[in-house]
């Protein structure tokens, strides 16, 4: 398949997604550093300070709070072992109560509160899913390295969940077939595609699941 162009960073289409999770992966971003494309200073490194909203009862529902909005992603499908995720809003704080109501609580299958005011700010959002039984609030620091590969876009992270410091490899991109070559090339296929949900879960212990090493 001919090369393209590939914007870290940009809105595309709903991507293909590898990722796992892992206390040692370092043996990948070398691969990854040798093996990519050169990547613009810009964008190479970055840091990200994001909160995740996480439901006890719902995997399929990315939701995080990242500087001043509220991101959504929504899983189409799996498939060939493969996530497809689709970004479905971005809304700026504050958020109009009616479309917490109407949207996000039912999306997360949670119970809605009582909300007395007509909008939230980001503060008060992350109090009411805070004390809300049902859901968690996650903040989440990344250190972000970008690779390209196959026309893939490619990632190692160092990632920390409050106390909890891991490392996760990814893989993604508009082409399902792309992501797994990539994925082969890499060695990576034996690892199971553990997204930032179910990581989340895993190291809170909502679910006994393992890491991938």
């Amino acid at each position: 398949m001919s090369e393209r162009k590939i914007n870290i960073g940009e809105p595309t289409a709903p991507r293909f997604e590898f990722r796992t999770f892992g206390r040692d992966l370092a043996i990948y971003q070398k691969k990854l550093a040798k093996l990519s494309v050169p990547i613009p200073n810009d964008i190479r490194v970055r840091m990200f300070d994001e909160v995740y909203v996480i439901s006890k009862t719902v995997d399929s529902v990315n939701i995080k709070v990242k500087n001043n909005k509220l991101d959504i992603k929504k899983l189409i499908q799996i498939q060939d072992n493969l996530e497809q995720w689709n970004s479905i809003y971005k809304y700026n704080f504050p958020i109009p109560t009616k479309l917490l109501l109407s949207e996000i609580f039912p999306a997360l299958r949670a119970d809605v509160p009582l909300l007395k005011n007509d909008k939230l700010g980001k503060k008060q959002f992350l109090n009411i899913i805070k004390r809300h039984k049902d859901l968690l609030a996650i903040p989440v620091q990344k250190k972000r390295h970008a690779y390209i590969l196959n026309n893939t876009i490619c990632e190692f992270a160092e990632v920390i969940f409050g106390n909890d410091c891991l490392y996760t490899v990814s893989v993604e991109s508009t082409e399902a077939e792309e992501v797994t070559k990539t994925i082969q090339e890499l060695n990576l296929y034996s690892f199971e595609n553990i997204n930032y949900i179910q990581a989340i879960k895993r190291v809170n212990n909502i679910i006994s699941k393992p890491l991938a090493n």
